[in-house]
């Protein structure tokens, strides 16, 4: 593989690791996400190390698992999301908020805002 290809494998890998420890709430061992995932620990592991690319449909299970939108394990700046917003974007994930909530709870905000 090329080496600017190794180099984006092992930040998705990080990435993921990152998303994964930094839950809000209660944190995945790489045993948890592996299950909600589908896939085996060791492979998670592999991946979470950069030792694995993993195909696109295991990508994606990870994301649906850690309720992240799949751009976001590639996104340069995903990791550097201001601090001040970590905990609104918490809130959206512990509630499981639709699309069509999070537009409403961004209207109220304007609202507030104006």
């Amino acid at each position: 593989m090329e080496p600017n290809v190794n180099k984006q494998i092992l930040a998705v890998g990080k990435h993921i690791r990152k998303m994964r420890a930094d839950r809000p709430g209660v944190r995945w061992t790489q045993k948890e996400l592996a299950q909600k995932a589908g896939i085996s620990t060791s492979f998670l592991s592999m991946i979470e190390r950069g030792e694995r690319a993993p195909h696109l449909k295991t990508l994606e299970r990870l994301a649906k698992a850690l309720r992240a939108p799949l751009p976001s394990f590639f996104s340069p700046d995903s990791g550097r999301l201001e601090a001040q917003y970590r905990p609104l974007i918490a809130l959206c994930r512990r509630q499981s908020l639709s699309g069509r909530d999070v537009k409403r709870l961004v209207s109220v905000a304007k609202t507030m805002f104006r």
